[in-house]
Parts: structure tokens; sequence; C-alpha cells
């Protein structure tokens, strides 16, 4: 009796998978989970791939070029900064993400900075524990602790995707003024959503809070350096859970030391790890987390999902919901024009 080959499903890195995603692409496709500590030794696992999933793993035109039955590049999560998409897109091959999947979490991770910042949690937890609290007269309590309202004051968000849509309604429900910059998102999606479009200066100037929500790209490498914080307010609280590299994390640290924002919460930086003898360490008004904003239980069990169903279609041969290169696949004429 012959045995029906199924399409071979690289995963290059060790990634998160529920029983249930695990059985819809085992459904579809043989798994090899790869070694891709060396290049060289991953490319020879890539023979005969129809599809490779990569959460960090780098794929370069060397990896894409690996296989001739490529059709497929999944990236787990949103970010596909590690992926040569240009490249992809030159060879026909289709490059998706899990973009939104993750989104309710990253949102809820980011207001959750944006809370403990403006009442002075890490203060307060760190003045309980070191037996600061001797006596509960409000005179007793020292004048860092006291904390600001979120009602009435200005959210400012770079990048008014997925995210960026529910930070603005979490916002929201706390009376707060949302402005947003991000230029490909039109003024009547915009209103929609609550939000004032600006320039990106206008944002800087006028936010209480300014929260990063943007992709990494050319166009946001660096965004935000010390021309744009030297902008914010020195009441005005910063925060990224978008990218490292979007900010001059040297910047950053100069604006904090001068005292020239009030502060930052921050889950992503220029290198991780963050190293332990990181300056951004040790600090009371900066907030550090191991870039797992997008980490919540029913955020990766839907990002397992999405990309389970997401390589069915891409063995099929059929375009991915969350495409990201359609339009320069259209262009090469890999696609019909939608």
């Amino acid at each position: 009796m012959n045995t029906v080959l199924k399409p071979k499903i690289v995963c290059a890195d060790h990634f998160y998978m529920t029983a249930e995603a695990m059985k819809a692409l085992e459904a579809v496709g043989d798994l090899l989970w790869a070694d891709a500590q060396s290049e060289d030794t991953f490319l020879t696992e890539l023979s005969g791939a129809r599809v490779v999933i990569s959460e960090y793993v780098r794929i370069t035109p060397r990896v894409l070029d690996a296989s001739t039955d490529l059709r497929g590049v999944m990236v787990w999560g949103a970010g596909y900064d590690h992926v040569d998409v240009a490249a992809a897109s030159e060879r026909g091959i289709f490059v998706a993400n899990t973009s939104g999947s993750n989104a309710e979490s990253v949102a809820e991770q980011a207001f959750a900075f944006i809370l403990a910042l403006s009442r002075r949690l890490l203060r307060a937890n760190a003045f309980v524990e070191g037996g600061g609290w001797t006596g509960l007269a409000e005179a007793s309590l020292p004048p860092g602790l006291v904390g600001n309202d979120l009602s009435g004051k200005t959210l400012g968000i770079v990048g008014l995707g997925h995210i960026g849509r529910r930070v603005a309604r979490i916002a929201h429900g706390f009376n707060m003024h949302v402005l947003a910059c991000d230029p490909y998102v039109p003024n009547e999606a915009a209103k929609r959503a609550g939000v004032d479009l600006a320039p990106l200066h206008t944002v800087l100037e006028d936010a209480d809070y300014v929260t990063l929500h943007t992709v990494l790209s050319a166009e946001t490498r660096g965004l935000i350096g010390a021309r744009e914080l030297a902008l914010m307010k020195p009441t005005a609280y910063f925060i990224n859970t978008s990218r490292g590299v979007v900010v001059d994390q040297r910047a950053l640290l100069e604006a904090l030391d001068g005292r020239r924002i009030a502060g930052a919460a921050l889950d992503v930086f220029d290198e991780e790890p963050l190293s332990t003898d990181s300056p951004l360490l040790h600090r009371d008004n900066v907030i550090v987390t191991p870039h797992y904003a997008g980490n919540s239980r029913e955020a990766l069990e839907a990002t397992a999902m999405r990309v389970s169903e997401e390589v069915a279609r891409m063995v099929r041969g059929d375009p991915p919901v969350s495409l990201v290169n359609r339009r320069r696949l259209e262009e090469l004429g890999f696609l019909p024009p939608t």
C-alpha cells in the first residue's frame, strides 16, 4: 500500500502551540522541529519544506532558497522584522503573521503600565516593603507617592492598528482624550475609534502618556530619538510595547537622567534579553518586563490556532488571511490584483 507523503512543515524555533493547534498542523503536514542555532544546519533541515514557521529565527535569502518547494513563511506573532519580506516577495513566497491575535493582551499590558506609572505603584510597593508605612495620617506618606488621575489627561498613541485602537478604547473608559499618529489610518477610521489624528510632534507635545504600537520598519526604526523625547512634557510618561529599536535607548536614558520626562515603562529593548547591568534597571520611575506583553493565556491560544489555520492555507497554495506582502506579490504577478 502506497503512503501519501504530506507536505513538510519546518518549525524554526520552539514556540507555544496548544494540543488543538498541533493536531490541526499535523493534519496538513509532516512537522520537523529544526535546529536553527546555526544557519548552515538549518538549511539542511529545510530541504523539501513547503512552509517554515518562525517566531524569532531569521529568515534570510539563503533560508528562502533552501527549499525549491517553499510556498510560505509563517510568523508566530505579529512582528515580522526578522523575515526578509522583500526577498520572499521576489520569490513568490507568502509571508504571513498573526496580526491581531494578541492585540487585547498587549493593549491591556500597555494600560497596566499607564496605571502603574500614574499611581506610582513601584514606589508605593517599595515604601511598604521597606517598612516606611508607619502611620495612617496622609501627611505620613512621602510626596513621591502622590499619583495622578487619568481622567481628563491626554493619551498619545503612535500606531493606530489593532493594538492602538484597543488602547484607545480602554482610555475612553478612563475619560481620557486620545491623540494618535498613524499616516496609514484615514481620518474617518480614527473618528470612529474616538481618536484625533495629529502629526507625531503634536502627539508628543500634548500627551501626558505616550505609548508606542507601531510595527518595526525602515520608517519606524529610530523613530523616537533625542529630538522627539525633548518635545514631551517633563510630567509625561513614555511606554513601549512595540519593538525596542523604534526608540533610541541612549536618548531615552538621557531623558530619564535629565528628568526631561517623568518616567517610562518598557517591554521591549534594543538588545534582548536585557542585561542585568542595564542602566534601565533599579529606577523607581522605570518599569521593565521581559517582552511578554502578548503572552496572556488567551493570546497564546489564539496565536497558536491562527498559525495552524494560516499554515493550512499556505500548504494548499491559498493566500493566507494575514498576508503581509500581498501588494508586492500582486505587483510582481504572483497574485491577481484585488
